[in-house]
């Protein structure tokens, strides 16, 4: 069914046969905004499908010339973060495959991405060093897998083995923003922050023997993890 949908959505430089300019420009933005979000979390495939259809429709679209340069490098751009998408994906289907080759069924968990560290973070600047890793959680345990520099690094963790976890929080101190005459034009990347004087990070650490697995991601995917290990250890 998603592939049918990825297809679909993939076809979508096709409707400059009927609808051209600003017109195209918004309906197409639309409609693949909606196909990332019915798309998210299907698996990688759909979004390569629609990634390379969208190239290939777009590219057949301006050989017969009823397309133009501006909206070919508009489909590009959106093609390639589509790719993207489709990276994050793959990780998790990995994943999913390693959880089965373990002998569970990869059908009752939860999974997300998010960031991995070996070790405890004590400030935020270490976040640049955490690797992207799919983890996934059922009531069997938790598995994740990441890309380490010795390379691929997956393990599934039975709750028995975690010896304690917890959220934990970094702040750093910031330096007052003084708003500048560029940033009419071009919008700050801090917007969010550049008004506190601390910015403060969750994350979420496992203890495991002798081991400490950092995670991080964004408050709510935390404390979606951190709510369900608490439940599965009661």
């Amino acid at each position: 069914m998603y592939l049918l949908v990825s297809i679909f959505f993939g076809l979508i430089p096709l409707i400059q046969f009927f609808i051209k300019g600003w017109y195209f420009f918004g309906l197409s933005s639309i409609g693949l905004i909606v196909s990332y979000f019915i798309l998210k979390k299907r698996g990688a495939k759909p979004f390569i499908t629609e990634g390379a259809l969208l190239l290939i429709s777009q590219l057949f679209m301006n050989i017969i010339g009823l397309s133009n340069i501006p909206i070919f490098l508009y489909i590009s751009l959106a093609a390639v973060l589509i790719f993207v998408a489709s990276r994050d994906e793959k990780i998790v289907d990995d994943l999913k495959d390693y959880i089965k080759e373990t002998g569970h069924s990869k059908e009752n968990w939860d999974f997300e991405v998010c960031f991995f560290g070996m070790g405890q973070i004590k400030n935020i600047d270490q976040l640049t060093n955490l690797s992207t890793a799919a983890f996934g959680f059922s009531d069997k345990g938790i598995a994740f897998n990441t890309k380490l520099r010795s390379g691929y690094y997956t393990r599934f963790i039975d709750y028995n083995e975690i010896d304690d976890f917890g959220m934990f929080k970094l702040q750093k101190k910031q330096e007052l923003y003084y708003p500048k005459i560029r940033d009419m034009f071009i919008w700050p990347s801090n917007m969010s922050t550049m008004h506190k004087p601390y910015i403060n990070t969750y994350g979420l650490y496992l203890l495991v023997g002798d081991e400490s697995l950092t995670f991080y991601e964004s408050p709510s995917i935390i404390l979606k993890i951190s709510a369900h290990l608490e439940e599965a250890r009661r």
